[in-house]
């Protein structure tokens, strides 16, 4: 599998799947709303760059989640992206309870809409992002 990296910082990493055509966000540490919007940023910029439609978003390596964060980012993220391109994301969840419940709640319901599928694993994220 060959993945270039597109942007790195202590929080946030992401590479584009050459193979897939993807790109995988790995959300690492503490995370607050300035990082939460500054990673969702590039995001957005970098799913427009590569002409993309399909983001596999690993939280698994969060140590603190942003409360507000999911529907932060179902109100307003993810109707920017969906405008920019995305389609499907696989979300890989956060080892917090409370950060799984508040995304089980913030699921998109609406027709233009990405396709959000969420997962326990990488691996299980990975290949349902491959089939679609």
């Amino acid at each position: 599998m060959t993945t270039n990296v597109l942007y790195a910082t202590p929080f946030i990493s992401i590479t584009y799947d050459v193979e897939h055509s993807w790109l995988y966000a790995q959300w690492q540490g503490e995370l607050n709303q300035e990082r939460v919007e500054q990673g969702c940023r590039q995001l957005t910029e970098l799913l427009q760059a590569e002409g993309c439609t399909k983001i596999l978003n690993d939280n698994t390596l969060i140590t603190k989640p942003w409360s507000e964060g999911m529907m932060w980012g179902r109100r307003v993220w993810l109707p920017e992206i969906a405008a920019a391109g995305l389609r499907h994301i696989a979300w890989v969840y956060s080892p917090h309870i409370y950060s799984r419940l508040i995304f089980d709640l913030a699921q998109p319901h609406e027709a233009n809409m990405p396709v959000v599928a969420a997962f326990d694993e990488v691996a299980a994220a990975y290949e349902w992002l491959a089939r679609q």
